[in-house]
């Protein structure tokens, strides 16, 4: 009977501490998304209001929102916990005088992993003519 016992009792502590140990709260993995915006001779343009939504099947939400720098450059999950896995589209918008160069594209997909520091890149032209 102590010998059955003692079995049972090693048995569930072999269980136990696994489970003990592991941790069911922590954080879902995440990532960076950097978006840089840049005109025709490659400086930053500032100002631009870019967007992150998140795609689920068909359907798409507003994630987070940010205007580019000085640099050009908006980042998201920086310093806001990060990037939760999955996919996004990032969307630009324009509220200077610049508009997307031909053959650009919005809505651009990026798929986030953890540990990811992707950059998305947007060719802009400016509206202003050039005397």
């Amino acid at each position: 009977m102590n010998v059955s016992r003692l079995l049972v009792v090693a048995a569930f502590a072999a269980i136990s501490a696994p489970l003990a140990c592991s941790d069911s709260t922590s954080a879902p993995p995440v990532g960076k998304v950097s978006v840089h915006v840049v005109d025709a001779n490659g400086g930053g343009v500032s100002l631009v209001a870019v967007d992150l939504y998140k795609v689920v099947g068909t359907e798409t939400t507003l994630w987070r929102g940010a205007y580019t720098g000085s640099t050009g450059v908006a980042v998201f999950g920086e310093t806001n916990g990060g990037i939760v896995e999955g996919d996004y589209l990032v969307h630009v918008t324009f509220v200077t005088n610049f508009h997307l160069a031909d053959g650009e594209t919005n809505d651009k997909p990026v798929t986030v992993h953890g540990g990811d520091d992707l950059v998305v890149t947007f060719q802009a032209v400016s509206t202003v003519p050039h005397l």
